[in-house]
């Protein structure tokens, strides 16, 4: 058999891990100064850009003169750049994420000429069972990759991987990693005995007759004797073809051939390490990352479309420009956190600054929208519905700042029964400086309530106001009770436990909610069990400060969780308590079927792993769950992989704790029990409970021979005492269901982590602003019939200025959608296409759309 040697010469570009950001920056400023000489001087060479159009934005920024040299050898093909703008995480991220990270990086290499078409995605920690249909749907028919294959999945390293929709896409593990041939030796006896290695592994597991030799590694410099070392290989196998090549020519070579089919997640840990329990590393920071994804695809674009009927430019800059630095922080190292310090300081510092850009924008377009409205009261409340369809019987909740503490709201002439969460007497002078350079002594109240609003209609505004009211000392509404209800459940504390009534089964779940914690002897890629544990769950626990606020149709149950807990891994060793953990908890429930939590904690213990517990009593071995703009199922435990790990030397064990978006539901016949989550993606479940990671601590970025990774460290062994969370507090947001209704999990799931939103246009501002010049209540509304489907992006077009709409199916059958007119078919690149009255969305398809504006 005569092989097609390809060559395929690279760089892998970490832009931050143990170095920084600004490191990496210098070093690729040299890194092209010589890469672009060398294919300037060599037309027989390909070299691909690590698939992240951002290089070519870090190196510009340093070198602007050079702009035109790369993107003469971007448009020869002999620099390949793209699809991505930053090699983004294919798990922890949103699914939008994902898609605009490939949007912006296509156009970026665009604009330099061309972009590579391949999902190359070299050191991802495991692979979404979506990305076929993402892929596909950007005209990209092949990904190449190292993590997350395994002989279970497909014997051959290529192979078509088949999408949950049903889509296809050429699928190629690069089966000696993307480093495989780095560094390739000059002499010629050396290069004999890494090349036979290569091509003995190469031959047993590709399907054609080419071979895909990785000539690259981590900033890897260009190999400049290539030429030579070429030759040495040509010696060696004479009956061989050598060059150096490109992904696209592979993947023509296995045009033609009957390659298997793979499908499902890519994430099998027997070649390369996948470290699945990154997913609760340094939870500040995925927390405040999941922040902000929700806060531009949730709130802010939905909401610069209503600013849009003001005539307010809709902000395209300013998505561009936080998107982007949201993906620098995507990358797999970034976002799983197992970086240095300075590193992970400097992502957290990064993501602060898109927080204070994005809340500042909303509360620019709240304000602007109320001071906009007719209505001569100017005690205006506006409340927004971000959803393309209408809503009823809505829980808000919202501050205001009043004279009073009293203070009515009023939707039309109906005074509107609110609870009040908390108050406070704060200083207007802190608010607004111009109270204080007039030396004004002016108290005001600083509430949180909570009501709820009959009906809304789908992106709309809905205009209500308040008044004063005549007393001005703080108020107080909190009972001493241990229990709340509603139609559905009745919620109560009872022996120190949390227990929960389901109204019409007459049935009660002893210890429904609870929190664990366990020790952790892990490092920054993997939680892993100390030798010595001590695990301390609801039969540990104190539970005191019960509270109890009611208004006509809500309440809220208010109390702490107390543990006594190990301080660190040597007192859990000597099973000594000489620590403590407080959880103050919060529990919502309202006339709807989701009950909602939250939960304050502040850490100060070490070496120590918490998680949530919703005790389901439901006994199944599949588990639902939704992933990026899909749903999946999933066994409860892993059999066949935790049955062959050990024998099978696997790099790590596959542990069965699995990623999820922001829902986990278990169900049989008769009964089902949903979670929902705010950010915390990292679920097991376990004798019936689905226990949800809230965070853990530890110690070192890399540590050798844990429990579940034997063998070497990942990373490098350097201690990071920012692990340890010390002080570092934190809110989680959580619900749960126990009622089947006629939404689906996936619905639920985006109304919970979309809720009706409130302004109340306030006497005290930071900045002052002008009254906009069109004076006018919002009256336009969007009301979508979507029967199950779901809505992940609504925003204005960059290519179209219309409405555009992404929404996928997550249920198991064909839906048909009937729109009006003015609707039209789009793709991911947001563009115009064929009209679109009634279409049939399959199961897991994404369907984007665009609606003219009238």
């Amino acid at each position: 058999m005569s092989r097609d040697i390809k060559i395929l010469m690279h760089t892998h570009w970490d832009r931050e891990w143990y170095f920084t950001k600004a490191e990496t920056q210098v070093l690729l400023r040299n890194h092209m100064f010589e890469v672009i000489e060398f294919l300037e001087k060599n037309e027989d060479i390909i070299y691909v850009l690590d698939g992240q159009s951002v290089m070519l934005d870090d190196f510009i920024e340093f070198a602007p003169k050079w702009k035109e040299r790369t993107e003469s050898l971007v448009k020869k093909g002999a620099l390949r750049v793209g699809p991505w703008y930053t090699q983004t995480d294919l798990l922890l991220v949103h699914g939008e994420s994902i898609i605009r990270n490939l949007y912006y990086g296509m156009e970026k290499a665009l604009e330099y000429g061309d972009v590579m078409k391949v999902g190359y995605a070299p050191d991802t920690f495991g692979h979404s069972a979506q990305m076929p249909q993402i892929y596909s749907q950007f005209g990209i028919d092949s990904t190449f990759f190292w993590r997350g294959y395994s002989e279970l999945k497909g014997e051959k390293s290529d192979f078509l991987w088949k999408g949950i929709d049903g889509s296809v896409i050429f699928g190629v593990n690069l089966a000696t990693g993307y480093q495989g041939a780095k560094y390739l030796e000059s002499d010629k006896d050396e290069l004999k005995v890494r090349m036979d290695k290569i091509m003995k592994v190469l031959d047993k597991y590709s399907a054609g007759d080419a071979r895909l030799v990785m000539n690259g590694h981590d900033q890897m410099p260009i190999q400049k004797n290539i030429h030579s070392i070429m030759e040495n290989i040509r010696d060696f196998y004479k009956g061989d073809k050598v060059s150096v090549s490109d992904f696209e020519s592979y993947v023509d070579s296995l045009k033609g051939l009957v390659l298997e089919s793979v499908e499902g997640e890519l994430n099998h840990s027997k070649h390369a390490r996948i470290h699945k329990t990154i997913t609760s590393t340094r939870m500040d920071i995925k927390l405040l990352n999941t922040e902000l994804e929700y806060k531009i695809y949730n709130v802010l674009e939905p909401l610069a479309l209503l600013g849009k009927e003001l005539n307010i430019d809709y902000p395209h800059e300013i998505f561009e420009k936080c998107l982007k630095e949201l993906f620098g922080a995507h990358a797999h190292d970034s976002i799983g956190g197992c970086n240095s310090d300075l590193v992970n300081r400097d992502i957290k510092q990064r993501l602060t600054q898109v927080k204070e850009i994005l809340d500042t924008q909303i509360e620019l377009y709240m304000r602007l929208i109320s001071l906009a409205s007719t209505n001569e009261n100017r005690n205006i409340v506006t409340l927004y519905n971000y959803l393309p369809y209408k809503r009823s019987n809505e829980k808000v909740e919202m501050e205001f700042i009043t004279r009073t503490s009293d203070f009515k709201i009023f939707n039309g002439d109906k005074e509107v029964d609110y609870l009040l969460l908390n108050q406070e007497l704060v200083d207007a002078g802190l608010i607004d400086r111009q109270v204080a350079a007039r030396l004004l002594d002016i108290k005001v109240f600083k509430s949180k309530v909570a009501f709820v609003i009959d009906e809304i209609d789908g992106l709309s505004v809905k205009y209500l106001t308040y008044e004063d009211g005549e007393i001005y000392s703080l108020r107080s509404e909190k009972k001493v009770e241990t229990s709340v209800e509603n139609s559905l459940y009745k919620i109560y504390v009872e022996n120190n436990k949390l227990n929960l009534l389901i109204k019409n089964e007459d049935r009660v779940i002893d210890d429904v909610f609870s929190i664990e914690t366990s020790g952790d002897a892990g490092d920054s890629y993997d939680y892993s069990p100390p030798h010595k544990d001590l695990i301390l769950n609801s039969k540990d626990v104190k539970i005191e400060k019960c509270e109890v606020l009611k208004s006509k149709n809500q309440s809220v149950l208010k109390y702490d969780l107390i543990y006594s807990a190990p301080k660190n891994q040597k007192s859990r060793d000597e099973k000594v308590l000489d620590g403590k953990a407080i959880f103050g908890v919060t529990i919502s429930l309202g006339e709807g079927d989701v009950v909602n939590l939250a939960i304050d904690h502040t850490n100060y213990l070490e070496d120590t792993r918490f998680r949530a517990v919703l005790n389901t009593e439901i006994l199944t071995n599949t588990v639902e769950s939704d992933s990026h703009l899909c749903v999946v199922e999933k066994p409860v435990y892993f059999e066949k992989e935790l049955s062959i790990w050990e024998e099978d030397k696997w790099a790590e064990k596959p542990v069965s704790i699995e990623t999820f978006n922001s829902y986990v539901s278990l169900k049989d016949e008769k009964e089902i029990a949903t979670i929902f989550s705010y950010g915390l993606k990292e679920y097991e479940v376990v004798d019936k409970k689905i226990f949800i990671t809230l965070f853990r601590t530890f110690s070192h970025l890399g540590k050798r021979e844990l429990i579940n990774r034997p063998g070497r460290p990942s990373g490098i062994e350097i201690e990071t005492p920012d692990n340890l969370l010390y002080k570092e507090s934190f809110n989680f947001k959580l619900g749960f269901t126990f009622v089947k209704t006629d939404k689906n999990s996936s619905e639920k799931a985006k109304e919970f982590l979309t809720p009706v939103e409130g302004y109340q246009l306030k006497e005290f501002n930071r900045f002052n602003i002008n009254i906009p010049n069109v004076r006018k209540n919002i009256t336009t509304n969007l009301n979508l019939t979507l029967k199950g489907c779901v809505v992940s992006a609504l925003k204005e077009s960059e290519k179209t200025g219309e409405t555009f709409i992404r929404v996928f199916n997550p249920t198991e059958k064909e839906v048909e959608l009937v729109f009006n007119e003015g609707v039209f078919f789009s793709n991911m690149f947001e563009e115009k296409l064929d009209t679109l009255k009634e279409y049939k969305i399959k199961s897991q398809e994404i369907l984007n759309i665009l609606i003219e504006r009238k």
